[in-house]
């Protein structure tokens, strides 16, 4: 009889996290290297907040129950929150420690958000997360500005294919009130659309008693996706939504003449599930990814929960959506650049170190040949190394050739 039971319970991982090997690890990193540049190029600064906060504080950035995360307690008795978003840790830090600032505030991150998972969903506990935050101005150009960069991290990054699709909560906001939909039925709705239950959507607008033609609008509203003439549609039915649809069509046709040819567009499904987005919200989509890579939008009322009153708009890349979608372009063809050096933990420790110096990485092996031919092997490394007679001999896995050289970092950063 076969035995099928799981692994032993010592090697488990709680639910929603996982390990990162060698290889994805070094491809995330250079995801995130490529991500730190443009943001730099752009004019932001990094910043870094804990990954523990006290609870009282991030709830203070919240409308309603507290959102889900992991909780734990300080040796005062104080509930301490790992922290589930970075938009509010980098609110908070701008708003108390960067208050004096009078002009607009660039400020970027790169880290991780921790937030249990759904029951049910798989979704990660642990999310590895590349944003930016740009405080101060307000309006469709500073939203325009924001859109195009995300269009230039992601395209700088690799990816192709980048769409984006932008609504406004106060867009949504403002035709919910012009029909008449109280407060709790607008909230279910909400959580409706943040959900992407369009079914439960649905049925919401079914018992709320509309008249035929402000039931189908309503309806409809979340699949509502194309150019600035899905704004007009809008605005024509609901004249108390046109300052909203104004402002949206403006930020797009700001957006157009940055955003590098990729597809912005109107998407009024989109609604981000933080409450405290107060405009403009919109998220990336990439080929290979069922989820958006990115998310983002205005949350002009945040600051003013940490005592400094600054609009503000920002955005946030998954980075492990991000590579997957980046993944089968960004292997490298062959073994990477780097020897395995036999013996090199005695003698030749001096010639490790002037490899190394010339940009070649390299990792020592016993002496014993087969060793470094192993770790060659199961590392990728691209080269072998011994010492043979006054000079070395190579081998070249990627080529399958040996040759003999006198220094090989002055030969190997060169070949083909």
């Amino acid at each position: 009889m076969t035995d099928s039971a799981p692994p032993s319970a010592p090697a488990a991982l709680p639910a929603g996290v996982r390990d990162v090997l060698p290889v994805e690890a070094e491809e995330l990193r250079a995801v995130e290297g490529s991500l730190r540049q443009r943001f730099a190029l752009h004019g932001y600064r990094e910043v870094m907040t804990p990954v523990i906060e006290l609870a009282a504080v991030l709830e203070r950035a919240q409308e309603g129950p507290a959102a889900p995360a992991y909780r734990l307690f300080d040796d005062r008795g104080r509930v301490l929150t790992l922290r589930p978003d970075l938009t509010i840790p980098a609110a908070r830090l701008v708003a108390t420690r960067m208050a004096e600032r009078t002009g607009a505030v660039r400020v970027f991150y790169v880290a991780r958000a921790f937030r249990p998972p759904p029951a049910g969903r798989p979704r990660p506990a642990e999310e590895r997360q590349a944003g930016i935050e740009h405080v101060g101005p307000s309006g469709p150009d500073a939203d325009a500005e924001v859109i195009a960069l995300l269009v230039d991290a992601l395209t700088a990054a690799g990816l192709g294919g980048v769409r984006i699709g932008v609504a406004d909560v106060s867009l949504t906001a403002a035709v919910l009130e012009a029909l008449g939909v109280g407060a709790p039925a607008a909230g279910r709705l909400r959580g409706a659309l943040a959900a992407r239950n369009f079914v439960a959507w649905r049925r919401g607008v079914a018992t709320l008693g509309l008249g035929e033609d402000e039931a189908r609008l309503l309806a409809d509203l979340p699949a509502l996706r194309g150019g600035v003439e899905v704004l007009s549609r809008v605005e024509e039915a609901v004249p108390q939504a046109a300052p909203a649809c104004a402002r949206l069509s403006r930020a797009l046709e700001l957006a157009a003449g940055r955003d590098g040819g990729a597809d912005v567009g109107v998407d009024l499904g989109v609604l981000r599930d933080w409450p405290y987005y107060s405009g403009v919200v919109f998220e990336a989509y990439a080929p290979g990814v069922s989820e958006p890579v990115a998310v983002g939008g205005r949350y002009d009322g945040l600051g003013a929960r940490f005592g400094t009153d600054r609009a503000a708009v920002g955005f946030a890349i998954g980075l492990e959506l991000l590579h997957r979608s980046l993944a089968p372009r960004s292997r490298p063809d062959g073994p990477r650049l780097g020897a395995v050096v036999v013996g090199g933990f005695g003698p030749e420790a001096d010639t490790a170190r002037s490899r190394r110096a010339a940009g070649i990485a390299v990792a020592v092996a016993s002496d014993a040949p087969a060793d470094a031919e192993a770790i060659a092997d199961e590392d990728d490394w691209r080269y072998v190394v011994r010492r043979d007679g006054p000079g070395f001999s190579v081998r070249d896995r990627r080529s399958g050739e040996r040759f003999s050289c006198g220094r090989p970092e002055e030969v190997l950063p060169s070949r083909p």
